[in-house]
């Protein structure tokens, strides 16, 4: 029996057709205007990923960077070599991401011989609750590289424009392009975020199976993080929304729950504490203007109760960008008529955002937001000053050692990030993904990504993937094009076809090749359900 044999299909007519409010919204992403315009935005992203990433390794061979650590006892060489470190590192987390979340569905005994490293991998990630567990545990490495990353390749302030040889920059592009990270932000994005996500969508078994070892590099990196305990409190806020929110979790899998032993509850303990010590040092220094948000031209003109609603500020666009991103992947996977009529702002957004190439641009939009979030909340919740000593006010008594490894690092920052504005927001999303996309607010947030992608600021994304695939050589997965699989490209298909919304034959939503790709749109059929 079809899946979707109690569903409607009305023959397309090409004559005038009057308005329809429950057709899908029109896909322009294959006008001719538009193609010419985002084949051009990959030449100038390019170009301006390109400049960016030069203007970034000089500025750390000139050390006019701003590290952690005491530049007179450091040199060039070795920060440079820490710049790609966490680059490539970044690039291999996000990747390996996408692969192992998208592969759940799928029997991977059978590409035991296949993909090796691959199967290595997924058997150890896949046992028990450890996808969870290694989600928890990337999203805190990924988020401090990101935050320790600013630190080694962001400017510092010197005094002066930034120049090269005779070419000085004005004080505005010094202070925009350069001291406030916008360039660095391009690089991060571009080069080290995207591709490896956009190559490891489309190819998720090949992707995962390169020759960097996703085993050692990864999984037992992110696991071993994640047994620290410092990102507990989400599970805690996990069990405390289903027991709110009267959620019956007799229907999961006994093999997939945490081992709540005295263990998992002392590392909920010292999660919890991490998380308030954090925020307390974080605010008392944002008050007292200790922090980078009121260090730096422009920036000292902040007054201290400003930095904290900033700050928050951030934390909330950053909740709602992790949120959006669950809450649409989760209903991927739940049929459109469940919630058309009870949730319709949200039937709406994913009607959007399934529509042409629109879950690809939003998966590049929303990136950019929240790298842009990630590198001004390095800045403002990492203590200015170095070597332990603070830039004025007191330090509580907490010792220099205390300052630099902690407070001028963003370590703090980072655990207050990741438990509060990252972690929290997927768990919420994924118990209740109606309600928290059921708004006007994520109907704007989309349409800013949507539109940051469209202006092709990060598009070197594009390309770039385009030159990883081409070395690579990854074919498609083994499944791909089977129905039977569930995997998330299945899922927005399945939805594609409930809500009416055209699709390009023989392209899946997260086809690499779907951005340069003419096709002709057929309204074969408008589906509704009964």
């Amino acid at each position: 029996m079809s899946k979707y044999e109690d569903e409607k299909q009305v023959p397309l007519n090409d004559g005038p057709k009057e308005f329809d409010p429950n057709k899908p919204p029109g896909d322009f992403s294959e006008h001719a205007i538009t193609i010419a315009w985002r084949k051009l935005t990959y030449w100038w992203g390019s170009a301006l990923t390109l400049f960016s990433f030069i203007i970034m390794i000089y500025t750390i061979s000139k050390q006019w960077n701003n590290p952690p650590w005491s530049q007179t006892k450091s040199h060039p060489v070795l920060e440079l070599i820490c710049f790609f470190f966490m680059l490539g590192w970044i690039a291999l987390l996000e990747g390996a991401q996408i692969s192992i979340v998208g592969l759940q569905g799928i029997d991977f005994e059978q590409y035991r011989h296949s993909h090796p490293r691959a199967y290595a991998a997924l058997k150890v990630v896949h046992a028990g609750p450890n996808v969870e567990r290694f989600l928890v545990g990337r999203q805190f490495l990924l988020l401090f590289n990101g935050f320790l990353m600013s630190k080694v390749s962001g400017a510092a302030d010197q005094g002066h424009n930034f120049y090269i040889g005779d070419w000085e920059w004005s004080a505005e592009a010094t202070q925009f392009f350069w001291l406030n990270s916008v360039l660095l932000m391009v690089v991060i994005i571009s080069l080290g975020q995207l591709p490896t996500q956009l190559l490891a969508a489309d190819k998720m078994l090949g992707f995962f199976d390169l020759h960097y070892y996703a085993l050692y590099t990864i999984v037992y990196p992110c696991l071993f993080v994640e047994s620290i305990g410092l990102t507990h409190s989400s599970y805690l806020l996990k069990d405390l929304c289903c027991i709110i929110g009267r959620i019956d979790r007799s229907t999961e899998d006994p093999a997939k729950k945490m081992n709540k032993n005295f263990l998992y509850y002392l590392r909920c303990f010292i999660s919890v504490c991490a998380v308030i010590f954090s925020f307390t040092f974080i605010v008392k220094g944002l008050a007292l203007r200790q922090t980078a948000a009121t260090d730096g031209v422009g920036w000292y003109k902040l007054p201290g109760w400003a930095a904290v609603i900033l700050t928050i500020f951030f934390l909330f666009i950053m909740a709602c960008a992790e949120g959006l991103q669950v809450s649409a992947l989760a209903l991927a996977q739940v049929p459109s008529h469940e919630y058309k009529n009870k949730a319709p702002l949200a039937y709406r957004l994913c009607q959007i955002m399934f529509a042409g190439r629109n879950m690809q641009a939003f998966l590049v939009g929303r990136q950019a937001m929240v790298a842009m979030m990630m590198i001004l909340l390095a800045r403002v919740t990492s203590y200015a000053g170095s070597d332990g000593i603070l830039v004025s006010g007191t330090d509580w008594g907490m010792g220099e050692g205390f300052n630099k490894g902690l407070l001028q690092t963003g370590f703090l920052g980072a655990i207050l990030v990741v438990n509060v504005a990252q972690l929290a927001s997927q768990v919420l999303a994924s118990l209740f993904p109606i309600p928290v996309i059921n708004n006007t607010l994520m109907r704007v947030l989309l349409n800013i990504m949507l539109f940051i992608e469209a202006s092709g600021v990060v598009n070197a994304c594009w390309p770039l993937t385009w030159l990883l695939d081409a070395m690579t050589g990854l074919p498609k997965d083994p499944f791909w094009g089977d129905d039977a699989v569930n995997t998330p490209a299945t899922g927005i298909i399945d939805r594609k076809k409930s809500m009416g919304i055209p699709m390009q034959k023989g392209v899946t939503p997260f086809d690499l090749h779907q951005p340069e790709s003419e096709y002709h749109i057929d309204y074969t059929y408008k589906v509704s359900y009964i």
